[in-house]
């Protein structure tokens, strides 16, 4: 008799299908999981065992939503968990612990099926956070799979430099996150002489240069540690490289780059650099919106005329808008009329100049929309915003992302009755593990 028909005869209810099984070896372990399991599931099977224990009882009972296994004693944790990703079907999903705290192997976990994995000491916090983490990527994933979704890709360059292409690009990026409630990331892909991160006294993130040098770098965890999140809303990537060695832009990291934020953001704004032909050319391509900034002067004429042609030429169908800056102030040496005359495009927004208002958000290290939201400045910003293609906001889903992200603290308070727990099964992890 095998170890799994054993536990099937002496639990003969476990031949139905539990939400979530897992298989712990220690003592302490087995204590945090069980202690979290039951804030999530009815009747959450927690075991002393491995990773074999787990793929004899797979074998002969229905497979769970949800499976938890400490591969800690395995020779190879990273073979452990590939063998248990290949038992369960794909509704099934799987998270690892073990003892071995190594970015890499991590990364070979993950890269063979598991959701996660999860270094001990394990404490309820992470293994909650795990579990929160896996509701919210089943959700992505089932509403990509219903309703494919395009991402906004909104890519700011300026004409020359100090025409305010980054100001407008941090603004658009705080309207969108802040004031419109998109999940958005800002990312200043001028790594020498780029200004975000000191717009916002923020200290640079690391790790941009290698995902723009190795694409094959990036993933959801490297995005996370190259990431600074400003608010809950608005995350930034920002960095300041030294000017002893040349970067090495691969554009194919524009791809993966987009690809990786975008599971996690509704809309990116790109602050666009001059400099890179090959980078310039792949955001283009790959923009939903383009916004070109200038000045109406001589010198912002030429340079946007040598820009629109490139943009025309690799990106065509992509929608453009010209945004005059600082208009009506010391700055501006040629009349609208006729900037627009010879640029042959009409430019679709004209920001005053108010260079109180920039230099009050300027000394603040806080984005003008939000130290004077009420300024002129701001509400032409708000009307391009507007005009822009975004996703469809889903209230209901917002609401959904709330209640998950809350539902730990939640069953702190009063303790439900017994009588009624023992009768109504509990949703597992807001609907994630029900099976069909």
């Amino acid at each position: 008799m095998s170890m799994a028909d054993r536990i099937l005869e002496q639990h003969p209810a476990e031949s139905i299908a539990a939400e979530c099984v897992a298989f712990v070896g220690d003592n302490q372990t087995h204590s945090v999981v069980a202690s979290v399991l039951k804030e999530y599931f009815a009747e959450p099977l927690v075991r002393d065992g491995g990773p074999n224990q787990a793929i004899e009882y797979l074998g002969g009972t229905v497979s769970p939503a949800l499976l938890i296994v400490d591969v800690s004693e395995a020779v190879s944790p990273q073979t452990a968990m590939l063998s248990l990703t290949a038992a369960v079907p794909d509704g099934t999903k799987v998270i690892g612990i073990g003892s071995v705290n190594d970015i890499a192997v991590y990364r070979e976990i993950v890269d063979s099926g598991a959701s996660d994995y999860l270094v001990k000491p394990l404490t309820e916090k992470v293994l909650a956070s795990a579990l929160n983490r896996t509701e919210e990527s089943q959700q992505s994933h089932h509403q990509s799979e219903s309703v494919p979704e395009q991402k906004a890709r909104i890519a700011v360059i300026g004409s020359r430099g100090g025409v305010g292409a980054s100001t407008v690009a941090l603004n658009i990026a705080w309207i969108l996150s802040e004031e419109r409630k998109y999940k958005t990331a800002l990312v200043d892909l001028d790594l020498e002489f780029g200004t975000i991160a000191l717009a916002l006294d923020l200290e640079p993130t690391r790790g941009l240069r290698e995902a723009l040098e190795n694409p094959a770098r990036v993933d959801g965890l490297f995005i996370a540690s190259a990431t600074a999140k400003l608010t809950d809303h608005l995350s930034i990537m920002a960095t300041e490289e030294n000017l002893t060695s040349e970067v090495q832009y691969n554009p194919n990291a524009v791809d993966a780059l987009f690809e990786a934020l975008g599971r996690i953001n509704d809309n990116i704004v790109v602050d666009v650099p001059r400099s890179s032909y090959s980078v310039r050319r792949r955001v283009f391509e790959a923009a939903t919106e383009i916004v070109l900034v200038t000045e109406l002067s001589l010198g912002g004429l030429r340079d946007s005329l040598r820009l629109l042609r490139g943009i025309q030429e690799v990106a065509p169908d992509t929608p453009l808008r010209v945004v005059a800056n600082r208009a009506m102030g010391p700055k501006q040496a040629m009349q609208l009329k006729d900037f627009q005359k010879a640029l042959e495009h009409k430019v679709d927004l004209v920001l005053p100049d108010e260079p109180k208002v920039f230099n009050a958000a300027a000394n603040t290290g806080k984005p003008l929309a939000q130290t004077n939201s009420r300024a002129k400045v701001c509400k032409a910003l708000r009307k391009l915003v507007s005009e822009l293609h975004l996703p469809e906001q889903d209230d209901e889903q917002d609401k959904a992302k709330g209640k998950a992200k809350g539902k730990v603290k939640m069953k702190r308070g009063k303790a439900p009755d017994k009588k009624t727990a023992s009768q109504k099964k509990k949703p597992g992890l807001f609907g994630l593990f029900k099976k069909g």
